[in-house]
């Protein structure tokens, strides 16, 4: 791989994964039942919980946190401060149980419906093509799992644009900082997206040139607090025109 020139977060920036998210995150406390398929316990999901998970899908970061949607309290969290309390006060036993659970379920849908599955991620218009003008030098940092992302990839035929995949990934800028170590280049050589404001301040300080995307999924206080910080965000209509 040459040094990547494009460092991509993937949902919620590459595809929309609410849904996916959703019902995995339903399931992490709830394994299905063997013989029963995946995508049938989606219309179990009642509403109120879906309102709750979207709630606590623009205040997460990674897998972990999705937990937080098991908790009626969620529903009003209107601060990262309110979330982060929440979350630090869940057992690390609980955390790792609903993981595992989360992981299997996501890890069964993938492959025995895999048509449906791979249909609760959708792409964000333009992104394809930003892609295929980095294509080779393009690396997706992510929470998702590495094989869920190039299966993505592979359906959208976009798999040949993207050299590597970091998944599973909690600290972006140790990724980033990884990657140029790999592969010869260096932080400023680099371009990064993601959605989630703190990430992006995080590659920012290690001196990559960043943007937020505001397209994702993100706080209603994010945009107030970027533009106190001088964090440039990046709305879906500049992609058609932006060159890392």
């Amino acid at each position: 791989m040459v040094a990547p020139r494009l460092v991509v977060d993937f949902d919620g920036v590459v595809v929309d994964a609410l849904q996916e998210c959703a019902l995995i995150t339903w399931l992490g406390v709830r394994l299905p039942r063997s013989g029963t398929p995946v995508s049938a316990y989606m219309s179990a999901i009642p509403q109120g919980f879906m309102q709750r998970f979207a709630r606590v899908r623009d205040y997460s970061r990674t897998l972990h946190h999705f937990v937080v949607a098991h908790r009626a309290v969620a529903g009003l969290v209107e601060s990262q401060a309110e979330f982060d309390l929440i979350y630090s006060a869940i057992a690390p036993a609980t955390v790792r149980s609903f993981i595992t659970a989360a992981t299997a379920a996501r890890e069964r849908c993938r492959t025995e419906e895999a048509t449906y599955w791979l249909d609760l991620h959708t792409l964000y218009p333009g992104v394809a093509d930003l892609l295929e003008r980095h294509a080779g030098a393009v690396a997706v940092v992510t929470a998702k799992d590495a094989e869920s992302v190039w299966t993505i990839l592979r359906r959208r035929g976009l798999e040949h644009t993207v050299a590597e995949v970091i998944g599973e990934c909690s600290r972006k800028d140790e990724a980033v900082l990884d990657l140029c170590k790999r592969h010869g280049g260096t932080a400023r050589g680099i371009t990064f997206i993601d959605d989630n404001l703190t990430n992006v301040r995080q590659v920012a300080a290690i001196g990559a040139v960043t943007r937020w995307a505001t397209w994702g999924y993100h706080t209603p206080a994010d945009a107030a607090v970027a533009a106190d910080l001088g964090v440039r965000p990046l709305a879906l209509s500049e992609v058609p025109a932006l060159t890392a």
